[in-house]
C-alpha cells in the first residue's frame, strides 16, 4: 500500500512539472513570436484606375420633388335658368352636360391631345338648343328695342320741331309788334325786361336736369314709402312706426321740392300778370294795335317755354331709348359668345382633349356625372412644373443666384443626371428651432421629367468650379514629398511597387487632375497602413478599390518605420491633396463626373 501511494505522488509531481513546462513554453512563444506581431504594421495596396472626364467642384444639398399642379377646367356657366320653373325633363336636361366616359387615369403620363372625357351627345344637343333659343330671344328683344327707339325718336322729334316752329313764329310776330310799339312803350320796356328775365330764371330752374331728376327720385321714394306703409301690418307697431317715419320723411322731402317748383310757377304767373298789367297800362293809351302786340308777346313767351321743354324731353327720350338698345345688344353678344364657347368646348365629337402634357394627379368626375358647376375637371403636373426646395446654409448661400444651372440625381435613378435651374432664392433666413441659419432655394427641374414623381428625393449639386476632358485619379492615391513633389504607386516590370512622379492640377476634394505622368486606364495603387489585428476585409469595408495580391508585403530597401514609403514621402492618409478643394468652395460636390 505504501508503494502504491508513493507511486501516485510521483505521477502527480510529473504532471505538475509538465504543466509548468508547457506554461513556460507558451510564455516564451508569446513573448518572442506573438507579441511582436500584435503591434506590427503592414501596408495594403488597393488598385485604382486613371479615368478621363470632367471634375466638378460644388455644393451638394438634398430635397424632394414637389409638383405644381395645372388644371383643365369647365368654365361654361350654362346653368343660367336657375330662377326659371322647369316644366319637363327636356328643360331640366338642357341645363347640364353629362359625362359619358372617362378616359383619363390618375397617375397617367398625359400627352397633349390625349382624350380625357367623352360627353353625352344627347346632353350636348339639349344644351345647344337651349343656348340657340336664348340667342334668338335676345335678338328679338334687340329688334323690339331698336323699333321702339325709332318710333319714340320720331315722335319726340316731331313734338320738338312743332314747338320750335311755334316759337319761331311767335318770335317774328313779337319783333314786328315791338318795332311798332317801341316808341310808345319806351318808359315801360325796362320794367318788362326785368320781369321777363325773372321769368326766364324761373323757367331755367323749372327745366334744370338735376332738379327734374331729384323731383323724379323724391316722387318715386314717396310713392314707394306710401305703398310700403299701406302694406304694413298695423298690428306690428315697430314695423308700422318705422315705415310711417320713412313715409313722412319721403313725403316731406317731396312736398318741399314740389312747393319750391310751384313757387317758381307762381312767380312766373305773378311776373306775367305784372307784364300784363303794364301792357294794360300801355293799352289804355294806345290803339288796338298795341293790344295785338301784347298778345304776340304772350304767345312768344309760351312758345319759347314749350320749345325749351320739348327739346329737353327729346334729349332725355333718346338717351333712355339708347340705353335700352345697348342693353339688348349686350344680351345678344353675351348669348352669342356663350354659344361659341360651348361649341369650342364640346368640339366636333364631344370629346375633351388634353391641352398640355404632364402627370395626372386628380380626376374630379366619373362616368355619368353632370357638369353642374364651373370648376376643375382634372388636375395634372406639367412637365415644367417640377420643383425642389432645399435649405442652403449661410456659409454657402453667397455661391448661389437665380438662373444658375444645377445637376440633379434622384435616388430612384442614381445613374441619370437631370438638369435644373435656380428659380428663386429666399432672402429671409429660416432657422426654425435650430441654431443653424438656412435659406430656402427653389430649383426648377428642366428637360424630360416623364420618369419623375412627386416626393422623390434627390441630390442637387451647385457647380462652383469645373474642368472638362481631363485625366484624374482618386486623391488618396497621390503622395506628397517634403519638397512638394508628387507621385503615385505603380507596379514595375517585376511586379514590385515603386513611386512614379506625376504632376497634378485641379482637385474637387476626392479626385485630382493628372496633368502629366499617367495615361487613361493606367492602374495606380492606394497604400494604406494596416495595424496588427486589422484584416484585409475590414480594410475593404472602410476604403475603396481592391487590394493587391502582395498585400502585407513591404518593398525591399524601404524603411520599415515608413511602411513602404521612401524617405521624404508622407504616409497614406496624410497627403494634402484632396483635403481642401481648389477655389475655396465650402463643400465638395461628390465624385467627379466622367
Amino acid at each position: 500500500m505504501k508503494h502504491k501511494h508513493r507511486n501516485k505522488k510521483v505521477v502527480v509531481k510529473l504532471v505538475l512539472a509538465g504543466t509548468a513546462f508547457l506554461a513556460l513554453a507558451a510564455v516564451c512563444v508569446y513573448t518572442v513570436f506573438i507579441r511582436p506581431n500584435l503591434t506590427a504594421e503592414t501596408v495594403i495596396y488597393m488598385e485604382s484606375q486613371v479615368q478621363s472626364g470632367s471634375l466638378v467642384q460644388g455644393i451638394i444639398e438634398s430635397g424632394s420633388i414637389t409638383l405644381q399642379e395645372s388644371y383643365i377646367r369647365y368654365d361654361l356657366d350654362i346653368n343660367y335658368s336657375e330662377d326659371e320653373e322647369e316644366d319637363d325633363e327636356e328643360e331640366e336636361a338642357s341645363r347640364y352636360l353629362q359625362i359619358e366616359e372617362v378616359y383619363a387615369v390618375q397617375g397617367q403620363r398625359m400627352q397633349e391631345g390625349d382624350p380625357l372625357f367623352k360627353l353625352s351627345q344627347d346632353s350636348i344637343a339639349a344644351v345647344r338648343r337651349k343656348l340657340q333659343k336664348a340667342k334668338s330671344e335676345a335678338q328679338l328683344d334687340l329688334a323690339d328695342a331698336r323699333s321702339e327707339y325709332s318710333s319714340q325718336a320720331r315722335s319726340a322729334k316731331s313734338t320738338y320741331s312743332t314747338s320750335k316752329a311755334e316759337a319761331d313764329t311767335a318770335s317774328r310776330t313779337y319783333e314786328t309788334s315791338v318795332n311798332r310799339l317801341q316808341q310808345e312803350i319806351e318808359l315801360l320796356y325796362g320794367d318788362i325786361q326785368v320781369l321777363e328775365a325773372e321769368i326766364n330764371d324761373y323757367n331755367e330752374k323749372l327745366t334744370d336736369e338735376d332738379t327734374l331728376e331729384e323731383y323724379s327720385d323724391l316722387k318715386y321714394a314717396y310713392e314707394k314709402a306710401e305703398k310700403k306703409l299701406e302694406e304694413t301690418d298695423a298690428s306690428s307697431v315697430a314695423a308700422y312706426t318705422a315705415n310711417y317715419s320713412s313715409f313722412q320723411s319721403a313725403k316731406t322731402a317731396f312736398e318741399a321740392l314740389d312747393d319750391t317748383l310751384q313757387g317758381y310757377r307762381d312767380s312766373i304767373e305773378e311776373n306775367q300778370e305784372q307784364i300784363l298789367e303794364k301792357l294794360e297800362q300801355i293799352n289804355t293809351s294806345q290803339s288796338s294795335l298795341a293790344q295785338e302786340e301784347m298778345t304776340a308777346q304772350q304767345t312768344y313767351d309760351s312758345a319759347v317755354l314749350g320749345g325749351n321743354l320739348a327739346g329737353d324731353i327729346y334729349g332725355y327720350t333718346l338717351d333712355s331709348l339708347q340705353d335700352t338698345v345697348d342693353e339688348a345688344q349686350a344680351a345678344v353678344d353675351e348669348a352669342g359668345e356663350l354659344l361659341e364657347e360651348f361649341e369650342a368646348f364640346v368640339g366636333d365629337d364631344g370629346i375633351l382633349y388634353a391641352d398640355g402634357t404632364g402627370l395626372v394627379t386628380d380626376i374630379a368626375y366619373e362616368a355619368g356625372d353632370k357638369l353642374m358647376n364651373t370648376g376643375v375637371m382634372l388636375s395634372y403636373a406639367a412637365r415644367d412644373a417640377y420643383t425642389i426646395t432645399i435649405d442652403v446654409s449661410e456659409e454657402d448661400i453667397s455661391y448661389i443666384k437665380v438662373g444658375d444651372t444645377v445637376d440633379i440625381i434622384c435616388n430612384a435613378y442614381p445613374d441619370e443626371t437631370y438638369e435644373g435651374t435656380v428659380a428663386a432664392v429666399t432672402t429671409s433666413a429660416d432657422s426654425g428651432y435650430s441654431s443653424t441659419v438656412n435659406y430656402p432655394v427653389t430649383i426648377q427641374v428642366e428637360g424630360d421629367t416623364g420618369k419623375l414623381y412627386g416626393g422623390m428625393t434627390a441630390d442637387i449639386t451647385f457647380v462652383t468650379d469645373s474642368v472638362e476632358d481631363v485625366l484624374y485619379i482618386s486623391a488618396k492615391a497621390v503622395v506628397t514629398a517634403e519638397d512638394g513633389s508628387t507621385g503615385v504607386y505603380v507596379k514595375n516590370s517585376e511586379g514590385e511597387m515603386e513611386l512614379k512622379p506625376v504632376e497634378t492640377g485641379f482637385s474637387n476634394g476626392s479626385e485630382v487632375e493628372i496633368t502629366s505622368g499617367l495615361s487613361e486606364r493606367d492602374t495606380v495603387y492606394i497604400a494604406s497602413t494596416v495595424s496588427a489585428g486589422q484584416n484585409e476585409e475590414s480594410l475593404k469595408q472602410s476604403g475603396s478599390g481592391r487590394t493587391d495580391g502582395n498585400a502585407g508585403s513591404v518593398p525591399e530597401g524601404e524603411e520599415s518605420g515608413l511602411q513602404g514609403f521612401p524617405a521624404g514621402m508622407e504616409a497614406p492618409g496624410s497627403n494634402s491633396l484632396g483635403n481642401s478643394p481648389q477655389g475655396g468652395a465650402p463643400d465638395f460636390s461628390g465624385p467627379g463626373m466622367p
